[in-house]
């Protein structure tokens, strides 16, 4: 999941993936919170999966291996309740 995430990231925000790794948090690729919402938009599309409304959950301190660990875990239950 993380390197779908990664992959997703870089290609629809044009960042260099040599810049991310599994510990890069949004606020190092200088992701405002309008710009990590739009990317938890963007993830949510591409997964077909769509995280609850948690305040705080997403938050520009967020690493992307927290980020995959969060849709992997939605992944599962959403595939448990199938």
């Amino acid at each position: 999941m993380e390197a779908r995430i990664i992959a997703i990231v870089t290609e629809h925000f044009g960042i260099d993936p040599a810049e991310i790794t599994p510990t890069t948090t949004f606020e190092d690729l200088d992701m405002d919170s309008l710009a990590l919402a739009e990317t938890v938009v963007v993830l949510e599309d591409q997964l077909g999966l769509e995280l609850p409304e948690i305040e705080g959950a997403f938050s520009p301190a967020v690493t992307l291996a927290q980020a995959a660990e969060a849709f992997a875990q939605l992944r599962a239950t959403a595939a448990a309740a199938s």
